[in-house]
């Protein structure tokens, strides 16, 4: 939790993250008279902010008004909207009626109403887009987002309206379900269909991984039979992790063979370029140097995991015992096939995932496959679902942009990528619209996480499909900006929220202060404190080793008036924690 990074922080959008307030031509402001400088120059203020400009009409020190701003090369002049001393509904009607805005009169008054109360700048350019939306049944939400889009600064165009208001449009989930029903229907754009799969069955690949290991270790424990280790072996070169033309005597000097192979030819004079260590796996410490001290480092690497996994040697690091099913892992890790095991797991899975099994490799594969899956639901946590939620929110890829924008390599690997070209490209205009909406939703959390304060907030909104309960997941982080982007882990806040079947809604509050956690759970389950309690000594030692302390857990029941969905995801103004004791 050190460095947690924003969505788009770094994307190329000049109006996003801009001052709250600048003199720019065709903004309507409120300004105070301070001080009369001559030759029709005055001291002016609005919004907090002094500049000096020139008067087009005479005005009084202290006096207040409206005026319309004018940017030429010799500077700032202010054009004076008359507007007399009325309500606020009189002023509104005098500034469309001054700026020539056409549209639904009582829905534009409102909208200029409420920008005036909020101390907003005004320009025409924002009242001539306004007018185009805010009309019909749909006027008090159209100008709920044309307020929020004028407070963060955000360009009035219809494709940053549209994403702000795309957070009313149904959840990922159902979207998602939708799209990959009608691209199956409508056949071809299997790229697109085998991320949303891949997205709708996040453990697939823990899956793949698990059932590997224990294949592997099956094969390399000499005290099974001979017949039991044998279906290891086939079953492990269905999966094309054994090379195809390895036999069953030279199994060990066949995986070692290729894993070098690779290693060698794609980590000559670059250790960082093993598939392993880039991902993050913790893989393979040791291995270092170039040229011929580099490929004997990583003879030794090998050899040593290879001891290790057929029980030859066993080692210890600290405190942590180095067992087989370790060794198979960091093994995995540099053969760097995960992506070709999980494809041929999926073919295995369906034409030997049920029925009585007709063969002994048959037979290994389903009792590994329900080893594995009986093992991850039982167990599932910690590690492994962080990897799954990480491997989520990156494959769902919501700042695709941005990465593009820092010249990543990402080609192809985002469900975002994918989702543009099918609204760009697709045949099917119902299919088009579909993708176009499930990414006007993404860019919803991104432009929700643009904020000009001192404060840094990020939303990350992603489908989490798991064991047949599925839901939106919501994270928000607030939290002082540590660098561009990174919030400061040892002082903020965290907001979690999904809603869960059994459980219903659930938002989950941490705070964070000198890396010194409290956490409060809002449920309204009866039992919810009850079950919460047991896990409580987990996430405890848990927190303890990231370095962090729990100090305590509350669990509370929220008011029947107001949804939890609302706490975390309502306007901004509901948004800043106010009475919080966030001390940054």
């Amino acid at each position: 939790m050190t460095h947690i990074h924003g969505t788009a922080r770094n994307q190329t959008l000049s109006s996003l993250g801009g001052k709250p307030f600048s003199v720019q031509g065709g903004k309507v402001i409120n300004i105070k008279v301070h001080k009369l400088m001559g030759d029709d120059l005055a001291e002016v203020s609005a919004n907090g902010q002094r500049f000096l400009a020139k008067l087009e009409t005479p005005l009084k020190a202290g006096e207040r008004q409206w005026v319309e701003v004018k940017q030429t090369e010799t500077g700032i002049s202010l054009k004076l909207i008359p507007s007399p001393q009325v309500d606020g509904e009189g002023i509104a009607s005098k500034l469309l009626h001054h700026l020539s805005i056409s549209g639904d009169e009582k829905a534009m008054t409102s909208l200029v109403k409420d920008l005036v109360k909020d101390k907003i700048p005004i320009h025409k350019e924002m009242l001539v887009f306004a007018g185009k939306h805010v009309t019909g049944k749909d006027a008090p939400l159209h100008s709920k987002i044309i307020v929020e889009m004028a407070k963060r600064n955000m360009p009035f165009t219809n494709r940053v309206f549209l994403s702000m208001k795309a957070g009313e449009k149904g959840d990922f989930i159902s979207l998602l379900d939708t799209l990959s029903s009608r691209l199956s229907e409508a056949g071809g754009d299997g790229g697109t269909l085998q991320m949303i799969r891949r997205i709708q069955e996040p453990l697939r690949r823990n899956i793949s991984e698990n059932l590997v290991i224990k294949a592997l270790t099956g094969l390399a424990n000499s005290s099974q039979t001979y017949a039991t280790r044998l279906g290891h072996f086939d079953v492990l070169k269905s999966l094309g992790f054994i090379p195809g033309e390895t036999v069953m005597n030279q199994w060990k000097e066949g995986l070692a063979g290729m894993i070098l192979d690779r290693v060698t030819s794609d980590g000559e004079g670059e250790p960082a370029s093993f598939e392993g260590l880039r991902s993050g796996r913790n893989q393979a410490p040791g291995v270092s140097g170039s040229g011929q001290e580099y490929t004997k480092s990583a003879f030794s690497l090998v050899d040593k995991w290879m001891n290790i996994l057929t029980g030859s040697e066993t080692r210890l690091e600290g405190t942590q015992e180095e067992t087989p099913e370790a060794a198979a892992r960091q093994l995995i890790g540099l053969a760097g096939k995960e992506r070709l095991v999980e494809m041929n797991f999926s073919r295995l899975e369906q034409i030997w995932g049920k029925g009585v099994p007709s063969s002994n490799q048959e037979k290994i594969f389903q009792m590994l496959y329900h080893q594995t899956v009986s093992d991850l639901t039982e167990q599932l946590r910690g590690d492994e679902l962080a990897k799954v939620l990480k491997r989520v929110i990156g494959e769902f890829g919501i700042n695709y942009e941005a990465q593009v924008h820092k010249g990543l390599e990402i080609q192809g690997n985002t469900l975002k990528e994918h989702l543009i070209g099918l609204s760009q490209q697709h045949p099917a205009t119902d299919i088009r619209q579909l993708a176009d909406d499930i990414v006007l939703r993404m860019n919803h959390q991104v432009l929700h996480s643009q904020d000009p304060s001192p404060l840094l907030t990020i939303v990350q909104q992603f489908p989490m499909y798991l064991f047949g309960r599925n839901t939106d997941i919501t994270l928000q982080w607030t939290g002082k900006e540590k660098e561009k982007g990174v919030i400061d882990g040892d002082y903020c806040r965290v907001l979690f929220y999904l809603n869960m079947k059994e459980m219903d809604e659930t938002l989950i509050d941490m705070q964070v202060q000198h890396r010194v956690i409290s956490l409060t759970v809002w449920n309204d389950h009866p039992a919810a404190e009850a079950l919460s309690q047991p896990l409580i000594p987990d996430l405890k030692n848990g927190l303890e080793k990231l370095d962090y302390q729990l100090s305590s857990v509350k669990v509370k029941k929220p008011d029947k008036h107001e949804s939890l969905s609302e706490k975390i995801l309502g306007d901004e103004s509901n948004r800043t924690f106010s009475g919080v004791d966030v001390r940054i």
